[in-house]
This record gives C-alpha cells, structure tokens and sequence, in this order.
C-alpha cells in the first residue's frame, strides 16, 4: 500500500506540471484563439535561465531568480508576439505555423545556453516529509502549491474581473470586440507574454527535483495539451480533472506494467484527442459513416 501511494505522490506532482503548462495553453486559446506550439520551448527556457544564472553569477535567492527568470521569458514572449505574431491580424493558422517557428527558434537557443547533459538547477529548500511512510520532497510541495495558487488565480481571473471577461470575448467575436473599442492585439500580446512566463515559471520550479534536457519541453507540451483537452480546450477548470487523468494513466501504467508502455499509452491518448477535436472543430461526428451504414442495414434487415 505504501507502494502506491508514493506512486501516487509522483503522480500528484506530475499533474501539476501538466496542470501549469495547460493552462498556458488555455490562456493564449482563449484570447487569442488559436494554439501555442512553442509552449514547450518556453518551458525548457524557464529551466535553462535558471541553471544558467546560478552557473554565472552569485545569486541564491529564489525569488529574486524566480523574477529574473519570468522578466527573461516574458521578454521573449512578448517580442515573438509583438513582432511575429501581431501582424498576422488574428489569423489563427498562420499564427499556429508561425509559432512552429517560434518553437524552433527558441529551441536552438535552449541549446546554445544549455549543456549537452540533463540540467538541474538547486533545489529551493531540502527535506523531506514522511506521512504514513510516503517520501514528500518539500520542493515537491512547492510544485504542488504553485499550480493550486495559479489554478485558482487563472479561475477567479477569468470568471469574476472585467479584463478577464473582456479577454474571453476578444476571440468569441473579435470583429464585434474591436467595434466596442476594445484592444484586441493588445489583449493578445498579453496572453501571449503571461503563457510564456507560465511555462517559464512552471519549469522553474519543477527542474530542481526532475531535471530536463534541453529538447525535452515539446514532450511535456503534448501531455498537457491532452490533459486541456479531455473535458473541452480552454476550460481551466477542467485542465485540473485531465492533468490528473493524464498524470495518473502514465503513472500507474509505469509502475504495474512497464514504464516503456507509459508513453505509447499517453501517445495513442494524444491522437485520440486530436480526432475528437478535429471532429467537434469540423462539425462531424465521431462514429465514421461506414460504420453508421452497416448500423443502418442491419437495423433494416431486423
């Protein structure tokens, strides 16, 4: 029993991961209406800074690095929008294709900054808690209460703050948005500049007690683009329910049948949330039309 319930633990902490990335995906969808694939590049940048300034200069603070590391990353995201993505004026695929090549760009830079071997910048604080016997990292705890605090932040930002709303309506109706006076591209850039330092901040706190490669950000992406994705894209609160699911599926599937099979499970997941979305995007149905056939011609035959 103790077995599963330290698995459990590493799962809870891999949710949250999930959890933080997620909702940067949620965040630029829901307000500028199309997706962010450099998400996972922001991510690894958030990790790469860090290590980075704790090799180069004497800071120890982990808030003061924690700011420095958001200032970077957000300048980045906020000078990828501003000048790549603005003038595209709102169209959704050419800003998705642009931000792949974001992602490149960003990925190559991870590269320069970082060594060829996994980085892992110092932990925040050391020790641990043992609740009936299951090993607790306090970094660990840490991760847990970073994604509760912006889970309900991003929640009550959404839901109860004017700008918050007014965020949501750019893209439900981003004509009739700039008629009422409304700064669209400004929201945007917005948006974008926060998932960017989501993703940075998500890493930042996540490195010290797993560690990441520089190209290991776009993995990290697909499992929390499926964790946003089960319940409906851009509903925060049920990118809580999928990170779990997500998290939990990996997780238990590594531990009672094969940490090789983890991975495909989740990956089979992804394209199945890719047919259900492009389904519900295209208006389709999910049951093909040969398969409704045969039901039809059967039922006739009865």
């Amino acid at each position: 029993m103790t077995d599963f319930f330290q698995t459990t633990e590493a799962i809870v902490t891999a949710a949250s991961i999930y959890l933080l990335v997620g909702l940067g995906w949620n965040l630029v969808y829901n307000t500028c209406g199309y997706l962010n694939i450099a998400i996972g590049e922001f991510y690894i940048l958030g990790a790469v800074i860090s290590w980075k300034l704790e090799q180069s200069t004497s800071i120890t603070s982990p808030a003061l690095l924690c700011l420095l590391v958001c200032l970077a990353v957000g300048i980045l995201g906020f000078l990828a929008e501003r000048v790549l993505l603005r003038p595209l004026k709102g169209n959704a695929l050419n800003a998705l294709i642009m931000t792949i090549g974001i992602a490149l760009m960003l990925l190559q830079l991870a590269k320069a900054l970082s060594p060829a071997t996994v980085i892992r910048p110092n932990l925040f604080v050391f020790g641990t808690v043992r609740p009936g016997g299951v090993f607790i990292e306090y970094q660990e705890l840490i991760v847990w209460g970073t994604a509760f605090i912006v889970t309900v932040g991003l929640f009550s930002f959404f839901s109860f703050t004017d700008l918050g709303r007014t965020m949501r309506a750019s893209t439900d109706n981003r004509p009739a948005a700039e008629m009422l006076g409304i700064r669209v591209p400004a929201l945007a850039t917005m948006a974008f500049t926060a998932s960017a330092i989501l993703a940075a901040l998500a890493a930042f706190v996540v490195a010290p007690t797993e560690g990441l490669a520089y190209n290991s950000g776009d993995l990290i992406a697909i499992k929390a683009f499926i964790a946003v994705s089960i319940v409906g894209l851009g509903r925060n609160g049920g990118a809580v329910f999928g990170a779990f699911i997500v998290a939990g599926t990996e997780g238990y599937v590594a531990r009672y049948w094969s940490p090789d099979i983890s991975e495909i499970v989740v990956l089979v997941g992804f394209l199945g949330v890719l047919y259900v979305y492009a389904v519900r995007v295209s208006g389709g149905r999910l049951v093909p039309s040969w398969a409704r056939l045969r039901r039809r011609v059967a039922e006739g035959v009865s």
